[in-house]
């Protein structure tokens, strides 16, 4: 993969979302196959509040998904004026219905999974929940995504640019103290016509975004721009290290020298990380940019989120066990959730191979809900998922998922 070197150029400024946060304490087990130290996951002391943020740019998403429109039956064509708009795609209602498309105008842009044949987007949405303060995203696509499998790599070459952008969350000794900044993984050719999702990654306890390259780059090639911090204490800061990584992604998409130029969908952005970064991650999911949380081995329970979250843990692991993050999905009743038990895997063992089923998982998700890939939906939605089928790898718990 290309690699660049740090750029000259530093961000002078970027809009700072406030998190109350108190964190949990961080255990004493190094995971396999890492230097990563537990964030073990709970909810004593560890509440995020919830974030206020005010997004610039037009309109604001009502709840579910935002002026797309769909049937029962199946998804018709629909568009709504005002603002810039975010592309989005409507699955029809009802089990088999059609996928409708529907340009959304401002707003969160969501897209809608029809559930159970109900009207109007169903029973279940997907993105664009609970009317979300609307991201000013001026990428107008050409191309819409289409389906591709999570299990293989993506079509898109990938750019790997390192230790740039702002600096982020606290002093880190693996920085002699000073705050570390992020690395960025992309697609190399941006040009092609698609609005780029947007996925912020947290690291493990002591570790750096080089042990998870393989997922990373998994998610880069099948067209999502990751920014990874380089903090190896992802659930300290104000704001936390993900949620200064939206901010720079957002402000990137609006500088005429960037890259990432008017090339990301700002109305559809993703969270994941592992362990204390899976605690980062369901933090970072009190901010309502964030549409659609996968946090790995790690979670914390009370946290309001603005969109579906699949908590998956490994039925192996001692470190962070199954019964810690089903706390969390206890915790979640007001969107789509999935626990998903890794059966075979530990803290750490799932790491090396895009065919683990935690990456499957995780990138088939960011599929789902980032890019509006319906035909992997049955992977998580309806009575009978793949994965709540698959009982050699998966046991799977859900709520609001058509089951």
């Amino acid at each position: 993969m290309p690699t660049r070197s740090r750029p000259a150029e530093r961000l002078t400024k970027f809009r700072l979302i406030g998190i109350a946060l108190a964190a949990s304490s961080v255990g004493a087990n190094a995971c396999g196959g890492s230097s990563e130290q537990p964030f073990l996951t709970g909810s004593a002391g560890a509440s995020a509040a919830g974030t206020a943020h005010s997004a610039a740019g037009s309109g604001q998403a009502a709840g579910g998904a935002p002026s797309a429109t769909a049937s029962g039956g199946g998804g018709q064509s629909g568009s709504a004026s005002g603002g810039s708009g975010a592309f989005g795609n409507a699955a029809g209602g009802g089990l088999g219905g059609g996928a409708g498309q529907a340009m959304v105008s401002g707003g969160q842009g969501g897209f809608a999974a029809g559930g159970n044949g109900q009207g109007g987007g169903g029973a279940t949405t997907v993105g664009g929940q609970g009317g979300a303060a609307g991201s000013n995203s001026t990428c107008v696509p050409t191309k819409a995504w289409g389906t591709a499998d999570p299990a293989v790599a993506g079509p898109f070459a990938v750019t790997t640019e390192t230790n740039i952008g702002p600096a982020a969350g606290i002093p880190d000794p693996k920085y002699n103290n000073t705050v570390p900044h992020f690395n960025l993984y992309r697609p190399t050719d941006l040009s092609q016509g698609y609005c780029h999702p947007i996925i912020t990654w947290g690291n493990g306890t002591g570790d750096q975004p080089k042990t998870y390259e393989v997922l990373i780059k998994q998610l880069a090639s099948h067209g999502f721009v990751v920014v990874a911090s380089l903090s190896s204490q992802t659930a300290q800061g104000t704001p936390l290290p993900q949620i200064a990584g939206v901010d720079w992604m957002i402000q990137q998409n609006s500088d005429p020298t960037s890259a990432l130029y008017h090339h990301l969908d700002t109305a559809h952005i993703g969270a994941t990380g592992h362990s204390q970064g899976g605690a980062a991650t369901t933090m970072a999911g009190a901010d309502p940019r964030i549409t659609a949380i996968a946090p790995i081995a790690g979670s914390r329970a009370n946290i309001t989120l603005h969109g579906p979250a699949a908590l998956l843990c490994g039925g192996m692991d001692t470190t962070v066990p199954c019964s810690s993050v089903k706390s969390a999905f206890d915790s979640i009743n007001d969107v789509p959730v999935m626990l998903g038990d890794d059966l075979g895997d530990t803290h750490g063992s799932w790491i090396g191979s895009i065919k683990n089923p935690y990456m499957v998982a995780v990138t088939g998700w960011m599929r789902v809900h980032l890019m509006g890939d319906t035909s992997n939906r049955n992977l998580f939605y309806g009575a009978s998922c793949k994965l709540c089928t698959d009982t050699q790898h998966w046991q799977i718990q859900r709520k609001g998922m058509d089951q």
